[in-house]
């Protein structure tokens, strides 16, 4: 249960110059209504050092409650966990379906996606963006396999992994693909074939890309979904929004991927109300949203 049974923000010392700028600023009135208003539904799931945490990580709570929230305005009665493991679950088809949150940064040595840099070209660290991705899942994986070794979750859960990628820079493009997706699948650059005689395009298509290499020359694989290691994850949730830059409605920024090789898959219909790609004869197919439909339970 959360500290005060009142506002989100607690007075105190902080290391997170948003969390503390949002708090503090007159200029932010707004957003924390917003973010007030969205811990006033999450307030009962939240464990004890929730509001504390904040001060120090507040994207990453801000996003495990945005998303919580969203999922709940979408008919999805959520159950808190509590202590160790997954932020909280939901049912479908009498199956548990595990939500976990993350929020990476930009990392940090040789591998870390450098910050905007004004008024310089620069080429987009590709490899290095999708480096963070990979990072996450492997990361959760780590936190899940201890989860389960514990009975928190079995091998019957299903595991919604969600990812807000606000904190890398870059992370919202990907050019013809989302980069979440290019480091979960081997899809690569796209390349295009030109009839020799015209130099008109024929045909497009990404390349195979199945890993991505560090600085220290160390290889990482770029297709977890179809890896027999990752199929705990049912779906891969991705979003960019953060308490000010956000859409009018709950969920319109959601993206979610669903593995191919998950042992529990999420049916799509769950989430009708959101942006879903799917891989289908090695072929990714955009399932368009609803943004009217909610989930169900």
């Amino acid at each position: 249960m959360g500290a005060t049974g009142e506002g989100f923000f607690v007075q105190g010392e902080g290391s997170d110059l948003g969390y503390l700028n949002v708090r503090d600023s007159a200029h932010h009135e707004d957003t924390r209504q917003f973010v007030n208003s969205l811990w006033a539904k999450y307030e009962p799931l939240a464990d004890v050092h929730f509001q504390e945490d904040a001060k120090n990580h507040f994207l990453e709570r801000f996003w495990e409650m945005y998303v919580a929230v969203t999922l709940m305005e979408r008919g999805l009665e959520l159950i808190p966990i509590g202590g160790e493991g997954p932020e909280f679950y939901f049912e479908i088809s009498q199956r548990r379906i595990f939500v976990e949150a993350i929020a990476p940064g930009p990392g940090t040595g040789l591998d870390q996606v450098p910050g905007p840099q004004y008024g310089v070209a620069t080429e987009t660290p590709t490899e290095k963006i999708l480096l963070r991705f990979t990072h996450a899942l492997a990361e959760k994986r780590k936190k899940y396999l201890e989860a389960l070794r514990k009975n928190i979750v079995s091998g019957d859960d299903g595991y919604l992994l969600a990812i807000n990628s606000r904190g890398i820079h870059h992370g919202a493009g990907g050019n013809t693909m989302p980069y979440f997706v290019q480091a979960f699948l081997p899809f690569g650059p796209l390349a295009v074939a030109l009839d020799p005689k015209t130099g008109d395009i024929v045909d497009s298509f990404h390349q195979y890309r199945d890993a991505v290499q560090k600085q220290s020359g160390q290889d990482i694989s770029t297709k977890a979904f179809l890896d027999s290691e990752f199929q705990f994850v049912s779906a891969v949730l991705h979003s960019r929004v953060d308490c000010v830059i956000c859409p009018k409605e709950l969920g319109a920024d959601f993206c979610i991927l669903h593995n191919p090789s998950a042992t529990h898959r999420i049916d799509p219909s769950v989430f009708p109300w959101s942006k879903q790609l799917v891989l289908r004869d090695d072929e990714l197919i955009e399932l368009k949203p609803n943004f009217s439909s909610s989930g169900r339970a």
